[in-house]
């Protein structure tokens, strides 16, 4: 059954006069609203792959055309990456380079059937969900593909305001009465949806803090004519999911447990609703090996061990070019990006959440993180490019035992993080140790904090209500987030190890650092929604009282001044 979720966040402060950086990109990631994808993927050292790379051929492997065809519909069937005509070696460049990164959570391929690789990057466990943000725009998608093969609506080229009349304003021009499906799935609707990077992704607070979010974007003034150009718009989707609803009676999570993840066996899915309308471009939640199987269904054009899932001729306009997406090289499909002459289509989200469909090469490559929107426009495409293209190969490779010995250290490595290290702790942290400080000043959200320290693990406790706007009391209820607005506690290691905590009712994990003698950094994450938060404290003494900083990714802050009460 899919169920419904939310989500979370942290905080901390210090003594006498403390500066406290609060990089809260738990709090940017998870509560400020599903973050756009469609940051374009600025040029870097490192393109993002446009085409199959020629050093990889593009002649479909052998395997797969000699052997049946398997169903992973149980479990992946498991093979070395050698069998499958993946060089093991490069695997294990690819693994150790994303740990070094950082910010990823997993990383799945699947090469002819058979499961080759299936790691986790500390500290994100396995057999574990993940957030999968705008990926959930290509499986609506889907579930709209489905919906047409069954005649539940005629197809694409249905006016929007035909299927959702209740919904449509009272005052309708021509422009939005000639919005059809299609321009939805395409994001060319001509909407003023102001989703985008360009205008600093002003639009989807606004469609989170309405109270009706499928009136809210059919309400949105026209811009442009329909079919003008793309323009990224979360509302599009959402709106997809309630023609979805509309046409099937039920919502899109309902039926997708019925007709897609019912039949590929994906069992553990969250996917809330809002005014019972599944979020149609963000918050699901699956297992990055379930992620795997949407990516291998379209591979397989749809079928699924002998049955129809979706048709051939959806999954083919879906994932072929209708309009081009301006500055990225990349075009789009239905609610699917497409690289180059559409060697590869992928399902992207923030955050680094990625299923690559790589068809010449009979591949599928699942990238979960919680990346930066830079890392995000770019990194994945980059890895893909540089490591898992040039190490696939059309027939299978001779065994290379050293090779999958590599790869099986440095995987493990990856799963299981650092050796606990001696804790050393400054004379600072004992004098600061249990301390209470008050808000007195400049940010009023800042009611109090303290940091307790022990001999190998600390407790942070701090009241920042950092919820005190329209939108993030949205988000936090969606993801399943409890006491949002109280205060909040973290245990927290000292080892370079991850302490197990709750965060909003949430699993979580946070460390901490002493950097300098006056500088003490805590990391967190709650599982599964990619997003960290780093917090740096910096303390400085004057008066008793302490400065506490909460910065932004962006660079921004804002400040509250705390007293120390003795």
């Amino acid at each position: 059954m899919a169920r419904t979720a939310a989500g979370s966040q942290v905080r901390r402060r210090p003594g006498p006069t403390v500066i406290v950086w609060l990089c809260l990109a738990v709090l940017a990631g998870a509560c400020t609203g599903p973050s756009d994808d469609s940051q374009p993927a600025t040029s870097t050292t490192e393109a993002p792959a446009t085409t199959v790379s020629s050093s990889a051929n593009t002649t479909p492997s052998s395997t797969t055309t000699t052997a049946a065809v398997p169903w992973p519909t149980v479990s992946w069937p498991v093979s070395t990456p050698e069998d499958q005509g993946i060089d093991s070696d490069v695997l294990a460049d690819l693994v150790e380079r994303m740990a070094a990164q950082g910010g990823f959570d997993s990383l799945t391929v699947v090469r002819n059937g058979y499961l080759v690789l299936d790691t986790t990057f500390y500290p994100f466990p396995e057999d574990t969900g993940h957030a999968m943000a705008s990926v959930t725009k290509s499986v609506t998608s889907t579930l709209l593909g489905i919906a047409i093969d069954r005649g539940l609506l005629s197809g694409v080229d249905v006016p929007v305001l035909d299927v959702m009349a209740d919904a449509a304003p009272q005052s309708i021009g021509d422009l939005k009465a000639e919005m059809t499906v299609e321009h939805l799935l395409t994001m060319s609707t001509g909407l003023e949806c102001r989703d985008s990077f360009a205008y600093d992704y002003e639009g989807t607070p606004a469609l989170l803090a309405s109270d009706d979010w499928v009136a809210h974007v059919l309400a949105l003034p026209m811009q442009e004519p329909a079919g003008t150009r793309f323009e990224y718009c979360n509302g599009a989707s959402h709106v997809l999911s309630s023609i979805i609803s509309e046409v099937t009676d039920r919502p899109a999570a309902d039926f997708a447990e019925d007709v897609l993840f019912g039949p590929l066996g994906i069992n553990d899915v969250v996917w809330p609703a809002s005014d019972g309308i599944t979020v149609g471009f963000g918050e699901l939640m699956l297992r990055p090996s379930d992620a795997a199987k949407l990516g291998y269904l379209i591979l397989r054009e749809g079928r699924w061990d002998g049955d129809e899932v979706v048709s051939a001729a959806w999954v083919e306009a879906a994932t072929e070019s209708h309009i081009a997406v301006p500055s990225t090289g990349l075009n789009y499909g239905y609610q699917w990006w497409i690289g180059g002459a559409g060697d590869w289509v992928t399902a992207r989200g923030s955050g680094g959440q990625f299923i690559f469909v790589v068809r010449p090469l009979d591949l599928v490559v699942v990238m979960t993180g919680g990346l930066t929107n830079y890392e995000s426009g770019t990194l994945p495409g980059a890895l893909m490019q540089r490591y898992v293209l040039p190490a696939t190969r059309p027939d299978p490779l001779p065994p290379d035992p050293d090779a999958r010995a590599r790869l099986r250290s440095v995987v493990t490595a990856a799963q299981n993080g650092p050796e606990p290290s001696p804790v050393s702790l400054p004379a600072l942290a004992q004098t600061l140790s249990g301390v209470r400080f008050d808000g007195t000043g400049g940010d009023p959200r800042l009611e109090w904090f303290t940091l307790t320290f022990g001999s190998d693990s600390a407790r942070l406790a701090i009241d920042f209500n950092v919820y005190q706007d329209d939108v993030a009391p949205h988000i936090a209820e969606l993801r399943g987030f409890e006491d949002f607005e109280e205060p909040i506690e973290c245990d927290v290691g000292l080892d370079g190890r991850f302490t197990a905590t709750v965060l909003y009712g949430q699993p979580a994990v946070c460390r901490g650092e002493w950097i300098s003698d006056d500088t003490f950094v805590v990391e967190s994450h709650i599982l599964g929604h990619g997003a960290e938060g780093r917090l740096t404290f910096e303390f400085a003494f004057d008066d008793g009282t302490a400065t506490v900083r909460l910065g932004g990714g962006d660079g921004s802050s804002v400040e509250a001044v705390a007293e120390r009460l003795d």
